[in-house]
């Protein structure tokens, strides 16, 4: 509907000009057992001539919520910009809104480090497909109810009928499903883009969402051929309007061919269609609720706006995507930076090499309108103890993901067998029969492996095993053997 379109548009504009929002900056350094962690944040409605943020009041609300998850005294500000420091171990504070770890494990071998965290958003991806749906079919049920005012005299409207109950209420999901999972693969792409590269990224996906929608309603046969040249084009109200008219006609029956049936004329007439639409809406429980809704918000404030009947229309679209817009807001932003001494092992962000860092960066829902896929943050490393390698095996024979294994094996051994295990390593010694003490080597508490034959070596059968062959394979693979 042309109200509807003329919503969207506005929408899209808030966006595009900007709005107040806040902006997170998360600096992160691993320092053994704890993460130090500090977090800059303000808000402001854009920047100035000279590139200075315009500040704005930090909402108390959420100031009060970051206060809390930090030490007394921990939060600081210099007018409108903030500053909160602490030392987190496996938890990581919800300050932003959220929920985050960080697990180092220290070996003999060296250490490796572990950081997950994830900011607001919903992992809840059952319910939110379920409401996604939801909203789809009371979208889809308000326009049976429509139709059928309009045109259930008809003789041939059980086949309109039909076709919004099962195969409009089919695509309208998947549209939707499309739309989603387009929109959020552009958002979890940003997070380890720069700037530059994220919009160039997201004119790509909405292009190539466009193209997927295209594609799918020719397949499903709501477009022909001959409708593209005035879909690239750029459709106004009047040619929607025939669009939507010929597609119903069609829908009840009605060849290419034929003349519109007189009770579809209201349809060519984009102004007609909203005020019939519109007159349909109020007359539905849903907007019936709202005014309810709206007496109750009177009481308070005098002022309230009395809700328009095409808002029950306008508020299921985004729902229908996931998408929760809030008109006169905008998405918040957070910037992460995890300091490291070398590239992560495994990470879904940016590695900074200048900087010696790991980089994350993304817009993100307000909290009461977090209900998309959270922004997401990983990254595992490890540091080798070059020295204590080096004096034992001759060189380093464990970094990498090998060593971040068997930092988490090293880890699951309970304390009497991790000091029994380390004593048997620091007695290896390159070229002093270390393959045989190695090999030989079991716990104290388990039985004695059996031999299977006269020279036949010992079958160990702990778990130590995967172990004992990963520092064989290392040891070896200087040697090329």
């Amino acid at each position: 509907m042309k109200k509807h379109l003329v919503l969207c548009l506005a929408i899209v504009a808030l966006l595009v000009t900007g709005c107040p929002r806040n902006e997170y900056t998360v600096e992160l350094k691993p320092r053994g057992k704890v993460m130090e962690r500090k977090l800059l944040f303000y808000c402001a409605d854009g920047t100035d001539t000279n590139g200075v943020p315009k500040y704005q009041s930090f909402p108390t609300n959420e100031l009060a919520a970051i206060t809390g998850a930090y030490p007394p005294g921990a939060v600081t500000n210099e007018g409108e910009r903030y500053i909160a420091t602490g030392e987190f171990g496996t938890a990581m504070p919800g300050d932003i809104g959220g929920a985050g770890s960080y697990t180092n494990q220290d070996t003999s071998l060296g250490s490796a480090g572990f950081y997950v965290e994830r900011f607001r958003g919903n992992d809840d991806l059952v319910g939110m497909m379920e409401d996604r749906f939801k909203a789809a079919d009371q979208l889809t049920d308000l326009l049976i109810g429509w139709s059928k005012a309009e045109l259930g005299g008809e003789a041939r409207y059980p086949e309109l009928r039909r076709f919004l109950d099962v195969d409009f209420r089919h695509d309208l999901k998947n549209l939707g499903f499309y739309a989603f999972a387009i929109w959020q693969t552009d958002a979890t792409r940003g997070q380890a883009m720069t700037t530059g590269e994220a919009g160039k990224a997201s004119e790509k996906s909405v292009a190539e969402a466009a193209a997927r929608c295209v594609q799918y309603l020719m397949e499903r046969g709501y477009l022909k051929t001959g409708d593209l040249p005035s879909f690239g084009l750029g459709w106004d109200a009047d040619t929607v309007s025939h669009f939507v008219q010929r597609l119903v006609a069609r829908k009840m029956g009605a060849g290419d061919a034929e003349p519109v049936p007189k009770s579809l004329e209201f349809l060519a007439d984009s102004g007609a269609t909203e005020k019939s639409f519109d007159k349909y809406l109020a007359t539905t429980d849903i907007y019936q609720s709202k005014l309810r809704e709206w007496e109750e918000k009177k009481k308070s404030n005098p002022n309230e706006p009395k809700p328009e009947p095409s808002e029950v229309a306008a508020e299921l679209l985004p729902r229908m995507i996931g998408l929760h817009f809030d008109v006169g807001g905008s998405d918040d932003h957070v910037l992460v930076k995890l300091s490291l001494t070398s590239p992560p092992v495994h990470s879904n962000g940016r590695w900074d090499e200048t900087n010696k860092l790991v980089v994350w960066e993304s817009d993100m829902q307000v909290k009461e309108k977090s209900s998309g896929v959270p922004t997401f943050c990983y990254a595992s490393w490890c540091d080798p103890d070059e020295k204590f390698q080096e004096e034992h095996f001759g060189r380093v024979i464990l970094g990498g993901d090998e060593l971040i294994q068997y930092c988490l094996w090293r880890g699951r051994l309970e304390e009497r067998r991790g000091a029994e295990w380390d004593t048997m390593l620091a007695g290896l010694q390159r070229g002093v029969g270390w393959k045989e003490k190695l090999e030989a080597f079991h716990f104290s508490d388990e039985p004695l492996p059996a031999a299977t034959g006269t020279n036949a070596p010992a079958q160990n059968p702990s778990w130590l095993d995967w172990a004992q062959r990963l520092i064989t394979a290392g040891m070896q693979k200087e040697a090329g053997k």
